[in-house]
């Protein structure tokens, strides 16, 4: 290993200056270095090695980051749909994979497209990595649901990683649409009905344990920020993140019913469910609320892609839908 300092060359010794002394605005990897140094944890060299814990760290937080950031941007366009189809400016809201595709502007929607695309391969890469790393240190069942979670979201944001990138080359895929036909076929199988039942019943489950999940732990102890910006934050982030939940439960329920009916057109991915809430008589109402809600998640994103940091012990990082 090539020696950085020379043997016997003693440089002066620096003041230790604190975190907390670093302005709010401090670039991540200034506090990243400093705390690891002030905790001893790595020197110049083993720093500089690419298997170092703090290399890992800052690789996993730049992931996280730019992910987080993605998806807040995506999850903005649903809501501006949203929201705007619930006060009658809008025709009708849109799900994650059909927002992009709205834009009326075809380079702008290129551009989303690319930049959209790669954050959530980022941000798939970074859950897949947690929730192995999870598999192989951690043991409980506890743990390995929250394994098995981090996995599944992997899945989910790298298919529609896969759809929005093909925007790029010209393939427009229309998400309720593909949700039908699959959710046709599986009922024509044997057991058919069982299987989009129990999709139904596991979309609906992941959908409240969002909520339980945002209703009793903090939300953000994977943020970087003085704990009284934190509380100004964190109702933002909890109406959100509920909100979304919310959607999520909502789909599950019409993937159960289309089950229940053997009826292929009542399976709707996010968008159809936004529009079925939005032909009730009242469903402004909720769809107004829930455009707010997926605002507000976006909102909290994009907090996380500005100050999420690291938990001391193991990957950082939070499973959220």
């Amino acid at each position: 290993m090539i020696q950085l300092t020379p043997r016997g060359c003693n440089w002066p010794r620096q003041k230790r200056v604190g975190t907390d002394a670093l302005p709010i605005f401090a670039p991540w990897w200034v506090k990243v270095q400093l705390q690891a140094r002030q905790e001893g944890s790595f020197t110049m060299a083993e720093h500089c090695q690419l298997g170092s814990p703090a290399v890992q760290c800052t690789t996993l937080t730049v992931m996280a980051r730019i992910g987080f950031g993605a998806r807040g941007l995506v999850y903005l366009l649903v809501a501006a749909f949203a929201t705007t189809a619930a006060l009658g400016f809008g025709r009708q809201p849109h799900g994650i994979m059909d927002a992009v595709q709205a834009i009326p502007d075809t380079q702008l929607q290129v551009l989303l497209a690319a930049v959209i695309g790669a954050g959530l391969a980022s941000l798939a890469a970074y859950f897949a990595i947690v929730g192995l790393w999870h598999c192989c240190r951690d043991s409980g069942a506890r743990r390995w649901l929250f394994a098995a979670g981090m996995l599944g979201d992997a899945l989910i944001y790298a298919a529609v990683m896969i759809s929005i990138l093909g925007l790029v080359i010209g393939w427009h895929a229309d998400g309720e649409r593909q949700t039908q036909v699959w959710t046709a076929w599986a009922l024509g199988q044997p057991f058919g009905r069982v299987i989009v039942g129990v999709i139904g019943l596991l979309i609906l489950a992941c959908g409240i344990g969002v909520i339980v999940w945002v209703m009793t732990t903090d939300i953000d102890d994977d943020v970087d920020l003085p704990e009284d910006q934190k509380r100004a934050i964190e109702p933002i982030g909890r109406y959100g993140l509920a909100g979304r939940g919310l959607a999520v439960s909502l789909v599950g329920v019409y993937w159960m019913s289309a089950a229940i009916h053997a009826e292929a057109s009542e399976a709707h991915e996010l968008g159809g469910t936004l529009q079925a809430v939005q032909q009730n008589p009242k469903g402004w109402l909720l769809l107004l609320t829930l455009g707010l809600a997926l605002a507000a998640s976006a909102v909290f994103d994009f907090v996380e892609a500005l100050y999420h940091r690291p938990q001391a012990g193991k990957p950082e990082g939070t499973r959220r839908l």
